[in-house]
């Protein structure tokens, strides 16, 4: 059996072929949602674009592959690890997985003036947080990079006067929109529905609701 004790990313890089070009994390531009004029340069930035989901089975079957670890081991241990990390979490200790990285839990609450304003029951979970070790981020800083070989996507021609006709119809039959919903209904991209959004609120008709990601927009009766 193979030793235990194997450094995954002290192994020699051999790049997964796929035909004569070799695998790569693909990337792709987006627009920024800064608000800014639409002839202003620096609006896209690059990010990464997932070649899909590995799942648990198929790593699993690969770790048997390079480790000796049978299939039913590396199943049993990596449950072990995940039902210890949540353990851990929920005890509000930051858990630290090996090679790969450190876990961590962030809270969130309403905003208030005096902590004496709010009590633990309105303490929610926000997120979980992950933080690459040292070994990891230069695994992958020094990894090929390879642009998607597809055509960016690109906003709609519509009018803005359209764009906005299409959100007083939507808002006149709904409570309100969230800013998915304006993309959606006028097929514009993020960072441009952010300064139509933004535009139309200067305008007056239209209100935001909410902080971030719960923002929502709702036509101001005072507009």
């Amino acid at each position: 059996m193979a030793s235990r004790g194997i450094d995954f990313f002290m192994l020699p890089y051999h790049p997964i072929n796929r035909g004569d070009q070799c695998m790569a994390i693909q990337y792709d531009f987006y627009e920024t949602s800064e608000l800014q004029d639409e002839d202003d340069e620096g609006r896209l930035r690059a990010r990464a674009v997932s070649r899909g989901t590995i799942s648990a089975e198929k790593l699993w079957k690969r770790v048997e592959q390079v480790s000796g670890f049978s299939v039913a081991q590396t199943k049993g241990v990596m449950e072990a690890v995940a039902e210890m990390t949540q353990y851990f979490l929920g005890e509000g200790y930051s858990v630290q997985l090996g090679e790969l990285g450190y876990l961590s839990v962030s809270l969130t609450s309403r905003r208030v003036k005096n902590c004496k304003e709010i009590r633990a029951e309105s303490v929610e979970f926000s997120q979980l947080n992950f933080r690459a070790s040292k070994k990891v981020r230069g695994f992958l800083i020094y990894t090929e990079k390879e642009k998607v070989s597809k055509k960016r996507s690109q906003s709609s021609k519509l009018p803005i006067e359209k764009r906005a006709q299409l959100l007083k119809d939507f808002l006149s039959t709904h409570p309100f929109a969230s800013g998915v919903d304006y993309c959606r209904m006028t097929a514009t991209l993020k960072g441009k529905a952010m300064r139509d959004l933004h535009s139309f609120i200067e305008e007056g008709w239209l209100r935001k609701y909410g902080n971030g990601r719960t923002v929502v927009y709702l036509l101001n009766e005072k507009g």
